[in-house]
């Protein structure tokens, strides 16, 4: 009974873990001077102005959270600073933050400690059921005395199976732990490098790095949210609509915000293709003078 009760409490723990959610994707929206380009089917949106070129591709969300690539090039005669503090979000006139490296972290840690937490508890509700499983053998004999003959009745618990069930358990779990602490690690690693973080950028120079803005409450999906990078004197606004993958999807761009490369014109010779080098034809001449005699 022990060990189906400890099952039931654990199926009940975490059962009670809600259903992931649908799949969020960010469409990117037409609004303005912006181009899109795509490339194995992620767009990468781009606007130009006189002093610099801003890019911002949307990347897969951190839990929900609209994260984006964000990549400026300074076009500009003098150096200018560009970090997370050159990036506002909003939703319609609503300003949403935009998450610090430092912020990003501590929300990991957290994240990695609940983790942990639930499967040690795991672990240790497995090992607690596992600890009560057993074999009892029980034992009967007579013994023989010259006072007597005597019956005799004993029982033996092997708790050796339950032991090692539970070693198992918790090996398990130490190991999953170490995992993730890893997975930390790394996850710590890659933010204190790919979050955009404050840089001098100089002229014909670029820079870029990843922005990953809050999560609103009590909005409801779908909604349209605005990326706006300031830089160097000019802003540059980006508008993505947050939806479900394949519902909602906003109007496509536009044949002329294709940012079309044009073909250059051939150049003959350097094809090898042979030139015309024939001379007009006689039609073509002037009549020759008349001479005085």
């Amino acid at each position: 009974m022990k060990i189906v009760h400890g099952i039931a409490i654990a199926a009940i723990c975490f059962g009670a873990v809600p259903a992931e959610a649908a799949d969020l994707i960010l469409y990117p929206i037409q609004s303005g001077p912006e181009t899109i380009r795509y490339r194995t089917g992620i767009p990468t949106l781009n606007i130009e102005t006189a002093t610099g070129s801003v890019t911002v591709t949307p990347l897969p969300l951190d839990h929900n959270h609209a994260t984006f690539a964000v990549a400026v090039y300074n076009k500009g005669d003098d150096s200018v600073n560009v970090g997370i503090e050159n990036v506002t979000a909003s939703i319609g006139q609503n300003e949403i933050p935009v998450l610090s490296r430092e912020e990003l972290q501590k929300r990991a840690k957290s994240r990695a400690a609940w983790s942990m937490v639930g499967l040690a508890l795991l672990s240790g509700v497995a090992a607690a059921a596992a600890s009560t499983a057993h074999t009892t053998d029980h034992y009967y004999g007579n013994v023989r005395t010259p006072r007597g003959t005597y019956s005799w009745a004993t029982s033996y618990r092997d708790n050796s199976l339950g032991v090692l069930a539970a070693t198992g358990a918790v090996a398990a779990g130490t190991a999953g732990i170490v995992g993730i602490q890893n997975r930390l690690e790394y996850t710590l690693g890659t933010l204190a490098t790919d979050i955009l973080q404050t840089t001098t950028v100089d002229p014909d120079n670029s820079y870029g790095g990843v922005v990953v803005i809050e999560k609103p409450s009590g909005v409801r999906i779908p909604y349209d949210v605005t990326l706006t990078v300031h830089f160097n004197g000019a802003d540059y606004p980006f508008t993505f609509r947050m939806t479900e993958q394949g519902k909602n999807k906003p109007p496509a761009f536009s044949q002329s915000a294709l940012g079309n490369r044009h073909r250059a014109p051939a150049d003959p010779s350097a094809t090898g293709a042979p030139v015309s080098t024939a001379s007009a034809s006689s039609d073509s001449l002037p009549p020759p003078a008349a001479s005085s005699s």
